[in-house]
């Protein structure tokens, strides 16, 4: 039988990144890209942009890099937007080990501010979510795409308790802990199915049929409380090779193309 672990232990991995490096591919895209900096509390954060037109904001997910919206960003470029891609905070090449949807919402937000006209944001996973915090604190774009996003922070909190053995009780004290560290508003701050009646913008809810990590039924969630929006199951697509599936690339740009 499985032992349980320390509560502090099960935080300390809640916050912790496990940074995966830019492959071949991705550097090469950026030595195609523009770098320019940002400082957010103290540390400055790198973001690239490439091509011209309208600006499109992609953001990755979790312990993930700016590398798995490549394929987007290629994509949109093909049909003349400008793309800007960064790493969050302790992902990728940016520094750090650990990180938390308060730093990476002001991080999203800074760069944001550097694009006062935004077409569109593109956010993959947790990343949506990240996006959707900073949408509630004022970030503003004519469209919003949100890729195997789930349905609430609470249910990335649950999660854990499929990767790691726990006691009775120690799941509600990592929700208490995480309330203690980041407020209680946390929860519906960067909760995308709380946050979608807010947005105002044609929304695009893309989702895997054989998403097993962010279950399918989240994005059902997300679409009944976002007023405008519109939900597409990618059959055979699950959570990380969707961001790379030719019908999402396809859908990204035709709802693009609609926004006026």
């Amino acid at each position: 039988m499985s032992r349980t672990v320390e509560t502090s232990y099960l935080v300390q991995e809640w916050f912790r990144i496990a940074k995966l490096p830019h492959d071949p591919a991705t550097k090469d895209f950026l030595n195609r890209c523009q770098s320019h900096t940002v400082e957010v509390g103290g540390k400055f954060f790198k973001y690239y942009q490439s091509g011209s037109g309208p600006t499109v904001l992609l953001v990755h997910g979790i312990r993930s890099n700016l590398g798995s919206m490549a394929a987007i960003a290629d994509s949109l470029l093909e049909s003349n937007y400008q793309v800007v891609l960064f790493d969050a905070p302790a992902h990728g090449e940016a520094l750090g080990t650990s990180t938390d949807p308060i730093e990476v919402r002001e991080v999203i937000r800074a760069i944001a501010a550097q694009f006062p006209e935004l077409r569109a944001v593109v956010g993959h996973s947790l990343g949506a979510m990240w996006s959707v915090g900073a949408w509630h604190h004022g970030l503003r774009a004519r469209a919003f795409v949100a890729i195997s996003a789930p349905a609430s922070m609470r249910f990335i909190v649950d999660k854990m308790a499929d990767f790691y053995p726990m006691a009775d009780g120690q799941l509600e004290e990592l929700r208490a802990e995480i309330e203690h560290r980041l407020g209680a508003q946390v929860w519906s701050e960067f909760s995308p199915s709380e946050v979608a009646a807010e947005i105002d913008v044609p929304g695009l809810i893309v989702h895997g049929a054989k998403d097993d990590y962010v279950t399918p039924d989240n994005a059902e969630v997300i679409h009944a409380s976002w007023p405008g929006s519109s939900v597409e199951l990618i059959d055979g697509a699950d959570h990380f090779g969707i961001v790379r599936s030719p019908d999402v690339l396809k859908l990204i740009a035709a709802h693009l193309a609609a926004v006026q």
